[in-house]
């Protein structure tokens, strides 16, 4: 497998990328930040990406034969695993995103105890016609070029809620503003909830919600989703809600927000 470091290079991408999956697919295709490895530079049929604001891998692609596989395997068990546990790094989550391999990886790691969760995916493609007031105190910001130098000026506190967020999906803010869009919300000059576009894949938006703990029960979220949702539909975006089984108020979010169901996935976890 070789790393991708510039992702400039033209390539066809079409045979290791998911529609379902804008947050890997968006790094295969080098549109968001990420780790990218391939089998082959001119001709790739198998991925493996790492998204920073998912905090785990997919895998893509096909392998042929027993020759393709082993050699999967040794990049795995000989060059990655080694790679993050010299980063403390003892887990790895992952998704796979090709049916046709489903199999095969599982034969990869027949002596680990594999652990796996359900994750849901909804889309959103219609304009949520509701009108919603914060509670008093709170202010709800678009970040546009404005917003972002008002906090690199540090007119704001608890700004890496939203920078570490942003700066951990896209190279730069630019690269965010022509291919996303954010909101947060204030309380006090302090920024507490944050609604992000991650990834971009065709005109699938990724999304990551966060409320600080003591300002939640407040209906921010929701509030959020709607002005990121409409946003996107006047972009001609479509916005896209991963959640984890265990993530019971995401999903219950979701649904609030009239998000449609569009497939279930496995991850997959293990101890390296």
């Amino acid at each position: 497998m070789f790393k991708v470091i510039n992702k400039n290079i033209s390539l066809d991408f079409k045979k290791i990328t998911s529609d379902f999956s804008p947050s890997f697919s968006g790094i295969v295709s080098g549109i968001c930040k990420g780790d990218l490895w391939i089998d082959n530079l001119k001709n790739p049929k198998l991925a493996l990406a790492k998204s920073y604001s998912v905090g785990g891998f997919a895998i893509f692609g096909e392998m042929n034969n027993t020759a393709e596989i082993k050699k999967f395997e040794e990049f795995l068990r000989n060059d990655l695993f080694k790679e993050l546990k010299a980063k403390n790094i003892n887990c790895f989550e992952f998704s796979i995103e090709n049916n046709t391999i489903n199999i095969d990886i599982h034969k990869l790691f027949y002596d680990k105890s594999i652990k796996t969760e359900k994750e849901f995916s909804f889309r959103k493609s219609s304009i949520i016609n509701e009108k919603l007031n914060l509670p008093d105190g709170y202010n709800i910001y678009k970040v546009n070029y404005d917003f972002w130098n008002n906090v690199s000026k540090g007119i704001f506190q608890n700004t890496s809620f939203l920078t570490k967020r942003l700066l951990e999906s896209w190279n730069n803010f630019d690269d965010f503003y022509n291919n996303s869009l954010a909101f947060c919300i204030l309380y006090q000059q302090k920024v507490v909830a944050v609604i992000l576009g991650t990834a971009m894949f065709k005109n699938y938006i990724s999304i990551d919600i966060e409320t600080e703990k003591l300002h939640r029960c407040k209906n921010l979220a929701y509030l959020m989703t709607v002005n990121f949702v409409n946003s996107c539909i006047k972009k001609g975006l479509v916005a896209q809600w991963d959640c984890v089984e265990s993530n019971k108020a995401s999903y219950k979010l979701a649904k609030k927000a009239g998000f449609h169901f569009i497939r279930e996935n496995i991850v997959y976890y293990f101890d390296i």
